[in-house]
């Protein structure tokens, strides 16, 4: 009986100290932000659309 409330003990120091350990741990990470260069080409829109405005036929 005794040695299995020694072996808990044990277990349970083990387990105290792996979870304060682990909780010491930190990660550092690094985030970069670049910029997104967008290019949209509408010209062929207006021109259409400018040929059947002035289209008067």
């Amino acid at each position: 009986m005794r040695q299995m409330r020694n072996r808990t003990l044990a277990v349970g120091l083990l387990i105290f100290a792996v979870t304060m350990v682990g909780g010491c741990l930190s990660i550092k990470t690094e985030h970069e932000i670049k910029p997104i260069h967008i290019t949209m080409d509408v010209n062929l829109k207006v021109q259409k659309e400018l040929e059947n405005f002035l289209d008067l036929d």
